[in-house]
């Protein structure tokens, strides 16, 4: 049973009647009972308010969790192929090596360079991408990616989304090589063709090698052959 306690007004009189007084007190400082229906009133606002409560941190929780899961993993999967051989001595060994992607990372964003510079960054990787792995790419750089073996394509857009030049970085312990390896409208037309970019996935196949040559012979030479329809993370907007 809920109790409130009532007070009533006092009033002094100088020939009052002890046993009025007596009773009058009484009912001045008289603990009542609520009625049934004020009861029922209070405990019903009382569990609508603990439903809203629910509601809100309900809410809250499915926006944090389809904010946080506006891809899958399985999304980032992708097959690419890089290759480099290198035919004389020097920085870079002789030899060739290969990178045999798993999957890609593709970030869109303005400041590639000085200038707020327009492009797509499509980072390959030899292992797949987890949750670690996507908050090492967008919060550290991939730092903990890069460790180990990684090819980087870098596609410069002007202003109607063409694609004007492209970069190309192969990296594995000991060997960094990076080069530009298409800017000729006709390298560009035959190579990088394949091409469409909506503003939420990048769609390219593309295969081609650049060749790096001496008065003598082939000194050097970096293939790609990459084919995946990926999510792009827009760091422009930012």
């Amino acid at each position: 049973m809920i109790l409130y306690y009532t007070m009533l007004p006092s009033c002094r009189c100088m020939n009052a009647d002890p046993n009025r007084t007596f009773a009058t007190a009484a009912q001045r400082y008289s603990v009542l009972p609520l009625s049934n229906l004020e009861v029922r009133n209070r405990r019903e606002r009382f569990m609508n308010l603990t439903w809203a409560f629910a509601v809100v941190v309900w809410f809250v929780s499915v926006a944090q969790s389809i904010s946080n899961s506006d891809f899958s993993l399985k999304d980032f999967k992708t097959n690419a192929l890089f290759e480099l051989v290198n035919h004389q001595s020097g920085v870079i060994k002789q030899g060739s090596t290969r990178i045999v992607a798993e999957s890609g990372f593709v970030t869109h964003t303005s400041d590639l360079f000085p200038g707020k510079t327009e492009g797509l960054e499509i980072q390959f990787f030899t292992k797949p991408i987890t949750e670690a792995a996507r908050t090492d790419i967008l919060e550290n750089g991939a730092k903990q990616l890069r460790k180990g073996d990684y090819a980087t394509l870098v596609l410069f857009l002007d202003k109607e989304k063409r694609v004007w030049q492209v970069n190309l970085s192969y990296v594995i312990p000991g060997t960094t090589v990076a080069r530009t390896v298409a800017w000729k409208p006709q390298d560009l037309k035959k190579t990088f063709s394949n091409y469409q970019f909506d503003g939420k996935r990048l769609r390219l196949k593309s295969k081609g090698t650049y060749k790096e040559l001496n008065p003598k012979q082939e000194a050097m030479s970096l293939s790609w052959d990459v084919d995946f329809d990926l999510p792009v993370f827009d760091r422009a907007r930012k």
